[in-house]
């Protein structure tokens, strides 16, 4: 592999008490040509100060610091500058890159051998693990099971197979895409910058890979408890970032349709249980989408809404 052949790329904001484990997933990463780039937006917490603890361990990380609150999109468009990676991966400040052994990092990484291939969408919400959802509190399973059933829909209605370990995305529908080349890459400006990120590669002519085996390489939460309120803060700023697509790139109600009518049917047939979560979900994202409307906030104010971790 070339030098910096993966950028990992973390924009961060006051998460002194979730980024240690973030970061210490990656100081051993198995693989020789990477890099972990951290983008400081604003903190006010101790968050700095665990970073520089890291970058003194390993020449491998460094960090970079914004002295304004910017938001997602302008951390991740300076850092995507900054790598020098041709894979960039966004790992968010709450999330830890999971895998089971070297061979299937390699195998996973190993997708983009093929030219045509511009992108990894997310195969499985980062809440959706076995052993946090043992622990988890009731809104944290309404989110993994919301998200799970959500996914799953989309991968029933906009793939394709191509060799039964892989499906090819269609549509971009609303498929998340956070692993991607840094050649394709076009700055965002939405709350829905991953969302938007589906569509520009797509419209580049580029393929987009989704899995659906659970134990691939992929995003797990670091926490596993989520509050109501937070739920819904973060439902409304999806309704926000639906608006800016659906501003930018046409109606998206045709891919929400078509979803939530076979998240409604499917979650029951999984168990009262899941059947219960996923339509507590359901209702909570009409809820946000439904408050969306009456908020007038642009990008950077509608980073505000995000959970608060503990």
């Amino acid at each position: 592999m070339e030098k910096g052949k993966i950028s990992f790329i973390i924009p961060a904001h006051n998460e002194e008490k979730i980024i240690s484990e973030t970061l210490n997933n990656l100081i051993n990463f198995p693989l020789k040509e990477y890099e972990v780039l951290i983008g400081l937006d604003g903190c006010t917490d101790k968050t700095k100060d665990i970073v520089i603890s890291f970058v003194s361990k390993s020449k491998k990380f460094k960090y970079f610091e914004l002295k304004s609150r910017s938001g997602k999109p302008e951390v991740v468009d300076y850092l995507v500058k900054k790598a020098m990676g041709e894979i960039i991966v966004i790992n968010d400040a709450d999330w830890i890159f999971n895998f089971e052994g070297k061979e299937k990092l390699n195998t996973f990484f190993n997708m983009f051998k093929d030219k045509k291939i511009g992108g990894i969408a997310e195969s499985f919400p980062v809440e959706w693990n076995k052993d946090k959802l043992k622990t988890a509190n009731f809104w944290y399973k309404v989110v993994a099971y919301g998200n799970y059933f959500w996914i799953e829909s989309q991968k029933t209605n906009f793939t394709k197979k191509f060799d039964g370990s892989f499906l090819y995305i269609t549509e971009p529908a609303m498929f998340l895409t956070n692993i991607f080349r840094k050649n394709l890459y076009k700055k965002n400006f939405s709350l829905g910058d991953d969302f938007e990120r589906t569509r520009d590669i797509k419209n580049l002519g580029f393929e987009i890979v989704i899995f659906n085996k659970e134990n691939i390489p992929r995003m797990i939460a670091v926490y596993d408890k989520i509050k109501l309120k937070d739920l819904l803060r973060q439902k409304i700023r999806t309704g926000v970032a639906r608006s800016q697509l659906s501003n930018k790139n046409g109606d998206l109600k045709k891919y929400q349709t078509r979803s939530g009518i076979l998240i409604i049917f499917n979650s029951w047939k999984s168990g009262f249980f899941p059947g219960l979560y996923a339509n507590l979900w359901l209702l909570i994202t009409i809820l946000g989408s439904i408050i969306a409307k009456f908020k007038k906030n642009d990008t950077k104010e509608g980073w505000l809404l995000r959970a608060k971790r503990q």
